[in-house]
């Protein structure tokens, strides 16, 4: 239902940036791969696709979503590097996507599905946090910085583990792993976020605001990636956070 609220939306009035909206949120209800904004307005600037995002965020918030938060893109010198760009991006993530430790995620409205092993900031509380984006591009193996941020970075679900207070926490030195089926799969240090945890909530933040948003003390802000991003399979998850405990979740493959 609320695909057909934001189609809905979409088609009560035509601007320029509407026809890149319209096939993407198109794309996103039917899973389908979808043309990214460059190569539909290949002059594209970063200010305008920040302004498409924030569209888009509204038109989903008119449709009954809820921001539940903001995440991090780019936030490594390497990921900079490999954008051509010199500063990190920033996403909304929404209520909708997230869920809670021992949950099943199915792949089921997933293009392709990846995962991310971050650390989420919420009043004053750390939490572990798996990202599950969606790279639903139609070449997901070429696109571009300005492309990222008009398709709000890939959010869609997340899982969440239980937030412990973050004061007196050495969350850089935090070793991150993942294991499915047993295997590990990602392993990582907190550090490895742009400057830091401490710089790079930050630098979320900032980025949130500067985008247009306001972000709330209540808001979970999502940093960097810790160790290398992969593609989401089918089986069982343990995400073990060290001092932070683990965190455990299902991945089924969607039956239609």
């Amino acid at each position: 239902m609320r695909h057909v609220a934001l189609a809905a939306l979409l088609l009560a009035g035509c601007t320029r940036g509407d026809d890149y909206l319209a096939r993407f949120t198109a794309a996103e209800r039917g899973a389908l791969p979808f043309a990214p904004i460059t190569a539909m307005r290949p002059g594209t600037t970063m200010a305008e696709a920040y302004r498409l995002q924030r569209r888009y965020v509204a038109m989903r918030r008119r449709a009954g979503d809820r921001i539940a938060g903001y995440k991090g893109g780019l936030m490594s010198p390497a990921s900079l590097a490999g954008r051509g760009v010199r500063a990190p991006l920033v996403g909304v993530l929404f209520a909708v996507g997230g869920a809670d430790d021992g949950g099943t995620i199915s792949l089921c409205g997933y293009r392709r599905a990846a995962f991310e092993l971050k650390l989420g900031h919420r009043d004053g509380q750390v939490l572990p946090v798996i990202d599950l984006p969606d790279i639903g591009y139609r070449d997901p193996d070429h696109y571009s910085a300005v492309d990222m941020v008009a398709a709000n970075i890939s959010a869609a679900r997340y899982v969440r583990g239980a937030g412990q207070p973050a004061a007196g926490r050495d969350l850089d030195a935090l070793r991150v792993t993942l294991r499915r089926e047993g295997e590990t799969i990602a392993s990582g240090i907190a550090g490895e976020s742009l400057g830091g945890q401490a710089a790079s909530l930050a630098t979320v933040r900032r980025l949130a605001a500067a985008a247009g948003y306001a972000p709330r003390p209540v808001d979970l802000i999502v940093t960097g990636k810790i160790g290398d991003r992969g593609w989401l399979l089918p089986g069982r998850y343990v995400a073990d956070y060290g001092a932070l405990g683990r965190v455990t979740f299902a991945v089924t493959a969607c039956a239609a």
